[in-house]
């Protein structure tokens, strides 16, 4: 029973903390402990957890801890053959510490109930998130380093229209079903102001996913969306004036915002200047992987000789590796669809899509401690059905010796 509480206890808290970027903020706003070290206490805190699946082998026989254990050798020897320069030492540092990060909210995550609580927990997050966002629309640049884009505790606009994203599609799953409508459109507002193109389309997919993956009705869904724009239309069209005023007078309507809208309306016929310069740094990144396609430069090779980052994880990782760096993510994806079943099968298709589209637009989703937490919750139902097998096989093994002492007490542990 204490056991069942601690691990309940630390799922609230690993989204309450990690997936919200708490931790980050705490750091930047107050200079409080740094977010390594929040990471490595709650690693800490996991370890026993940890510790226990590991010597019943049941989290080894997970597809993602393989790969894991792939991504490390991978990350090793390329160092080793590599540079070895101060950079690439720091790489390899993030990436170790990735993996423990992944592989303590997966000790975690795999117990239903704390699976469960979890995804409520981010059910919560994902609503203070979009509240949040909302806010700083009429309050520019309270947490976002880009004026005009709400971006919350994660700062960076296009991580928080991810973030959202990818918690809604999670968060959903725990919800009745009368209200996964609404939850959806409401995160869609809270994506809508971050002004995150790579965001909105990546909430296209994950809804597309949800209706035929049955996991809300078509049209439940456009009912609610029709109410929302009913509503918004009649509180917010006779105040439009006075809203805009106050949007251009807080900053939250800049030439940047602008053009970004104006981009919605016409997407094949706005070349604004983020996405031109998204393509400078695709075009400059490719010429570092054409220089060696084939092994790479080597671990952290990707921190030299950029401008820019490539604000994309399939190059990033082609950069360091050559082609072995290219077949990382979808390995990742593949390990985490492998195995699942029902609807956790269904449900790590549709993250592991849009998690497919998002990594053309960002270099760091496997050093985030949100996406690596999701990864994680993604990956941990896998493990349900091995336990269940497992107690299963226990119990006859038991039922078969004739035991009845042992058979009384081997029964109950059956119920996962």
């Amino acid at each position: 029973m204490t056991s069942s509480l601690f691990r309940n206890a630390l799922a609230v808290i690993a989204v309450a903390l990690f997936y919200s970027n708490l931790h980050e903020y705490l750091h930047r706003t107050y200079e409080v402990v740094v977010p390594w070290q929040w990471v490595l206490a709650f690693l800490i805190l996991s370890l026993p957890l940890l510790v226990r699946q590991v010597m019943t082998s049941e989290i080894l026989r997970l597809p993602i801890v393989g790969w894991c254990f792939g991504y490390l050798w991978v990350t090793l020897v390329w160092f080793l053959l590599g540079t070895q320069s101060e950079m690439a030492w720091q790489e390899v540092r993030w990436r170790i510490l990735a993996i423990f990060e992944i592989l303590g909210f997966l000790a975690i995550f795999m117990d239903g109930k704390a699976h469960l609580y979890a995804r409520l927990t981010l059910v919560v997050a994902v609503h203070v998130g979009i509240v949040i966002n909302v806010f700083e629309l009429f309050a520019p640049n309270t947490f976002s380093n880009v004026s005009g884009r709400s971006a919350g505790l994660y700062v960076n606009a296009n991580m928080s229209a991810e973030a959202l994203v990818l918690g809604m599609m999670l968060g959903v799953t725990a919800l009745p079903s009368w209200y996964r409508g609404i939850f959806v459109v409401l995160t869609s507002v809270g994506v809508f102001v971050t002004y995150s193109r790579a965001g909105l389309i990546g909430w296209f997919i994950v809804v597309g996913g949800l209706m035929l993956g049955q996991f809300i009705g078509a049209r439940h869904l456009v009912r609610i969306g029709l109410v929302t724009v009913f509503l918004l239309g009649l509180v917010l069209l006779p105040k439009a004036d006075q809203i805009l005023t106050t949007l251009e007078r807080a900053g939250a309507l800049n030439a940047d915002t602008q053009e970004r809208l104006t981009w919605f309306t016409d997407p094949l016929g706005v070349d604004d200047k983020s996405g031109s310069s998204r393509k400078s740094v695709a075009r400059e990144a490719w010429e570092r992987v054409t220089e060696r396609p084939f092994f790479g430069g080597g671990t952290g090779s990707v921190h030299k000789g950029l401008d820019i980052p490539p604000h994309n994880q399939f190059l990033s990782h082609m950069i360091d590796h050559g082609m072995f760096g290219a077949i990382l993510m979808p390995l990742l994806l593949l390990a985490l669809i492998w195995r699942a079943t029902g609807e956790s099968r269904r449900v790590a298709i549709i993250f592991s899509c849009v998690v497919f589209w998002f990594s053309f637009f960002t270099h760091t989703f496997l050093n985030n401690a949100h996406s690596l937490l999701l990864i994680a919750m993604v990956a941990a139902p896998v493990a349900l059905p091995i336990r269940q097998k497992d107690q299963a096989t226990q119990g006859d093994r038991i039922t078969h010796s004739g035991r009845g002492n042992l058979m009384n007490t081997a029964f109950p542990a059956m119920t996962p």
